[in-house]
């Protein structure tokens, strides 16, 4: 590398070091329960064979996820960040980006169910199941002279990364946060694709100020006009909850649950029975510490 070349290189990390730090919307997809996967295929549990007549590897699989899930990511939208964490993905998004999220969103969970959908793809081969955390945040994308490439660097990055290691436990795809929500209210209110479910307020592991997360609800999802149906019934039962009515609050999240089948509200009933074991707290204001990420 000449002289040249390096004061070219110095000025351009500069130049991004000083520049991209902005408000962005953060994507983060992952791939559940990908260790498990990964022992099934190790243990040879499924029997696809590939296209040159050889068993399907875990290799293979990933690749599929790739392209059956996150293809769209991939393209290069203008402005559009997108980094590769081995079976998951983020993806950093201007903030004026909003109804193109909402259309990647809706493509991603549309292919993914369409590739677990034929009968009995989960025994040949494992279903495709992702998470997604959304949220808004200022971040840096800064130059590493280590590997020649830009990443992200900011709150905003854990803050969905943590978001989405909650939405299996919270029986959800895509989490988003209300930073988020904001922005894609309007969106949401005049498609009829979408819809939103309010789920919690917690502070989410390593993080000092609580954030409100909502589910998004895409209309390809089989359980989409269930979760809506689920919505009173919840709304009167978080009420009980913000209110220290443990034995109301969890009665009406086991109703949920009962009703219309959905695992967030048998979380919901859980820690309510744990909180009424605790002396009464005159502080209590709903929202809740998670331990785990």
């Amino acid at each position: 590398m000449t002289t040249t070349d390096i004061a070219s290189e110095a000025t351009d990390q500069h130049h991004l070091l000083n520049t991209e730090k902005s408000k962005r919307i953060i994507m983060f997809g992952d791939l559940r329960d990908s260790t498990e996967i990964l022992q099934n295929f190790e243990q040879g549990m499924y029997n696809l064979v590939g296209p040159d007549g050889e068993p399907f590897t875990y290799e293979q699989f990933i690749l599929e996820v790739h392209k059956s899930t996150y293809e769209y990511l991939y393209l290069g939208h203008c402005q559009t960040h997108t980094e590769i964490y081995g079976d998951g993905v983020m993806a950093i998004f201007p903030e004026d980006n909003t109804r193109l999220i909402m259309e990647n969103i809706y493509r991603l969970t549309d292919r993914m169910r369409a590739y677990n959908e034929p009968v009995g793809a989960d025994i040949t081969r494992p279903n495709i199941d992702v998470g997604f955390g959304i949220t808004v945040g200022v971040i840096s994308l800064v130059y590493y002279s280590l590997d020649k490439r830009i990443h992200p660097v900011g709150i905003g990055v854990h803050e969905a990364a943590r978001i989405e290691s909650v939405s299996k436990f919270y029986d959800a795809r895509i989490l988003i946060s209300e930073s988020f929500f904001k922005e894609a209210e309007p969106y949401i209110n005049e498609d009829p694709r979408f819809s939103h479910r309010f789920i919690d307020r917690v502070r989410l592991k390593g993080f000092r100020e609580p954030v409100t997360i909502y589910e998004l609800l895409v209309d390809n999802d089989p359980r989409f006009h269930k979760k809506i149906a689920s919505i009173p019934v919840y709304a009167a039962a978080y009420e009980a909850y913000c209110h220290a009515d443990w034995k109301s609050a969890k009665e009406l999240f086991l109703q949920s649950h009962h009703d219309f089948g959905l695992g967030t509200g048998l979380v919901m009933a859980k820690r309510c029975k744990l909180l009424s074991q605790s002396s009464p707290n005159p502080d209590w204001h709903g929202i809740w510490s998670l331990k785990d990420k």
